[in-house]
């Protein structure tokens, strides 16, 4: 992939269009993945999704010109955890699609930034969510991409390195770098491993309620070319 074209629908599909789409399948290669993994159990969001997600793109759209607070004002009535984070995507993509930016995994990121920094009752795992993603899961989850492996796969890996390197539990840490250093999902028996790792991490009560939504960003972003790192 060129990382210095920008992205551009296909065929006759609107902007808005392709990015809800990209959305939506980036929740349903998690809910493909959630029945095995209990790590990804959420609340079930299916429900209202496109409608939920057309308006974040369209208050992005209509207030392109204003500032991110006024932005946030007008997003969805209290954004659900487990949505806020492709929510705040969708609003940028809009915004960056109205102002005729180009829409790159690193515009996106810097722009729902500044919409979370503007979200009041947003806790700090929220605010560095973009960060995490953007320098943890996303590089492992496009470089396996372009390995020609599954989204499933590249969504297990990314998990595993998430894992290692954020979670609130030194035990898990641990676990996962070591499984890392085996391989991974991409070692011998390495899915099997993983499920093994999510038993042991149930056993001990060790959740993690914000990897669900880290990853659905990262599958999201993924379909994105790079862009520059800083924007204009």
């Amino acid at each position: 992939m060129n990382e210095t074209i920008a992205f551009r629908p296909e065929g006759r599909a609107s902007t808005k269009d392709v990015v809800v789409n990209y959305t939506l399948a980036s929740l349903d290669e998690l809910e493909q993945l959630h029945p095995a993994l209990n790590l990804l159990a959420h609340p079930s969001i299916v429900r209202g999704s496109h409608d939920f997600f057309v308006r974040c793109y369209d208050a992005g759209v209509q207030h392109a010109q204003a500032g991110a607070a006024e932005t946030v004002a007008v997003l969805p009535d209290s954004l659900p955890q487990e949505r806020q984070r492709s929510g705040l995507l969708c609003a940028a993509a809009g915004r960056l699609d109205a102002l005729r930016q180009p829409l790159t995994h690193n515009r996106l990121c810097d722009l729902a930034s500044q919409f979370c920094a503007g979200m009041a009752d947003v806790d700090s795992e929220t605010r560095s969510g973009f960060y995490t993603v953007r320098s943890i899961s996303l590089p492992v989850y496009r470089r396996l991409l372009r390995d020609q492996h599954s989204h499933g796969v590249c969504l297990q890996q990314a998990l595993l390195h998430l894992l290692a390197w954020k979670s609130d539990s030194p035990w898990a840490r641990q676990q996962a770098q070591r499984l890392l250093w085996q391989g991974g999902v991409l070692g011998d028996k390495g899915e099997f491993a993983l499920m093994t790792l999510d038993d042991e991490l149930r056993e001990r009560q060790i959740e993690w309620p914000g990897l669900w939504s880290l990853l659905a960003v990262t599958g999201f972003l993924a379909k994105f070319p790079a862009g520059p790192i800083f924007a204009d």
